[in-house]
């Protein structure tokens, strides 16, 4: 039974990673750390993202999000540091209560600013390309839950979803993102905790199933609205932080 329910959350995880350009780690890292029960889990989602992410980048485009991606990238590095010693420091169940607070707090800043009247795109986007200092701090914050929870991208997803992106361009920024933010994890968790044989076996195991939704993923996210892809990903975000509050 087990390998049966690790398949499909692989699957689900993945499809709706490439469908949103987020979401493998959120609920992945959930159905591991209960499958698996134990740490191991955390890993199996580095491995498996950074591959997802390898394979769907050729087909989506980066030239226009460079101005936003860059600094985030810079910034996650000065973050993987901090989560590899909450990693090996701290307490899981005390980082998912935080993490679900900020979680639940962020989603509802969201919706305020979503649906504020005389909100207006245009002014949005040029406030994300000004606003260098809150880039960094969400990437310094993404960099550390890449490489303790394998969950980079709740924090950056929940920023850009506020600016009124459009939805490719936002998962090509997330799946830009992701190939540098999971490789870093993946080598910071090798040299400084180790990765056990069997990680890397299970990873080989969950691959096709991964990369099989990768592609469903892809294939659905022509067909989701901008409206409706914004409200999915509140939704997808906001639960997630009510199942890490709730689930210590």
């Amino acid at each position: 039974m087990l390998w049966p329910m690790l398949c499909l959350v692989t699957f689900f995880a993945a499809t709706v990673q490439a469908a949103l350009g987020f979401g493998f780690g959120l609920i992945a890292v959930t159905g591991f750390v209960v499958l698996f029960n134990s740490a191991q889990a955390i890993q199996l989602v580095i491995i498996l993202t950074f591959a997802m992410s390898l394979a769907h980048y050729p087909k989506l485009r980066l030239n226009k999000t460079k101005g936003i991606l860059k600094p985030l990238i810079f910034s996650c590095l000065l973050g993987f540091p901090v989560g590899l010693w909450i990693y090996t420091n701290i307490d899981l169940s005390v980082l998912k209560l935080l993490i679900a607070i900020v979680l639940i707090g962020l989603c509802g800043h969201s919706l305020y600013k979503l649906f504020r009247p005389g909100e207006s795109t245009k002014k949005a986007v040029k406030s994300t390309a000004k606003d260098r200092l809150k880039i960094t701090a969400i990437g310094i914050v993404s960099g550390a839950m890449a490489t303790s929870l394998a969950m980079p991208g709740p924090i950056v997803m929940l920023y850009l979803n506020q600016q009124n992106l459009d939805k490719d361009k936002v998962r090509a920024l997330m799946t830009g993102f992701f190939v540098f933010a999971y490789s870093g994890a993946l080598i910071f968790q090798w040299l400084f905790v180790g990765i056990q044989t069997s990680t890397w076996i299970n990873a080989a195991w969950l691959l096709p199933f991964a990369l099989l939704g990768t592609y469903v993923g892809h294939l659905l996210s022509k067909r989701i609205s901008q409206h409706f892809f914004q409200n999915l990903v509140l939704g997808i975000l906001f639960l997630s932080g009510l199942f890490m509050l709730f689930n210590q």
